[in-house]
């Protein structure tokens, strides 16, 4: 059952970052219509900048969780190092625990955000009036999948500490 929960989380965590690898490749497009655009027709999208900016988000926000999943978040183990065993386990225990409350706390100030935006039809200040409840979104969804993936560490690191594993 836990196991089955690991792999769900882990798929989602891959969903994510091929969708911040297709949003990488989505900018890279834009900008080169936009050089094409400027350099052959002398013409402007008037949106490479903006767009590319909410797509940067997506790129970020997406790949969070498979981030860390493939433990590629950036970690300072001088501490670590020095510890025994016992306290190593008992320190990313805790540092995950820890993690993943700050991260619920921040998605839940993020989901308010994009409520406020659409409650209040805020928009972009530019030609093409983006509401900005949408480039919003990715933030707590992406926040989201960090959550399950700090979730699923948490079960893993919790199992491994168990006498039973």
């Amino acid at each position: 059952m836990i196991q089955k929960l690991l792999q769900g989380i882990d798929a989602c965590s891959k969903l994510g970052a091929y969708l911040s690898a297709f949003s990488m490749i989505l900018i890279v497009g834009l900008i080169m219509v936009e050089i094409i655009c400027r350099s052959v027709f002398s013409v402007s999208t008037m949106v490479a900048d903006e767009f590319s900016g909410y797509l940067m988000v997506v790129t970020v926000m997406a790949g969070l969780g498979y981030t860390l999943a493939t433990d590629s978040h950036i970690r300072i183990t001088i501490l670590l190092v020095k510890l025994g065993p016992r306290a190593r386990q008992f320190m990313d225990l805790a540092a995950t625990g820890l993690a993943l409350a700050l991260a619920l706390f921040i998605c839940y100030h993020a989901a308010l955000m994009v409520h406020d935006s659409y409650s209040y039809d805020m928009r972009a200040d530019s030609i093409s009036e983006t509401p900005f409840y949408l480039p919003q979104l990715v933030v707590p969804l992406g926040l989201a999948g960090l959550i399950l993936q700090l979730f699923g560490v948490l079960l893993r690191r919790c199992r491994r500490c168990s006498p039973n594993p």
